[in-house]
């Protein structure tokens, strides 16, 4: 499974490792060189120092091919923003880690699927 993690901070260099364990087909995109550097000498992955919110980073990375594509950077609205447009490019299902429950709330006057995101963008809350 082809899948891209946006964010080389403490949860998506976790994920990246455990996903890596199981021969998934790993790419980890973060704007710092450093956090790659440091994931990819102790995990069999792809890393790639872009910009997660950039359209052209996240076609460098391959998202249209993406079967899943993880954003789990510390800034919620990049990890949506990123989603959306990983999504548009052809990503088949995006999660955005999100850390601010008012977007889960039932009473909201819109949902992601008013995005036409219907069943492919999944929300994280409270992740530290």
């Amino acid at each position: 499974m082809k899948i891209i993690i946006a964010g080389a901070g403490a949860v998506g260099t976790h994920l990246a490792q455990l996903l890596a364990k199981e021969s998934q087909n790993i790419t980890l995109i973060d704007e710092s060189e450093d956090k790659l550097s440091k994931v990819a000498d102790n995990v069999d992955l792809m890393t790639l120092n872009v910009k997660p919110t950039s359209i052209s980073g996240l076609k460098e990375a391959g998202a249209a091919h993406a079967e899943l594509f993880i954003a789990v950077m510390p800034d919620e609205m990049k990890n949506i923003t990123c989603c959306m447009l990983a999504h548009t490019l052809g990503a088949q299902k995006t999660v955005a880690r999100i850390d601010n429950a008012e977007y889960l709330d039932e009473d909201m006057d819109f949902t992601f699927e008013d995005f036409e995101m219907p069943e492919t963008f999944s929300l994280l809350a409270g992740m530290q």
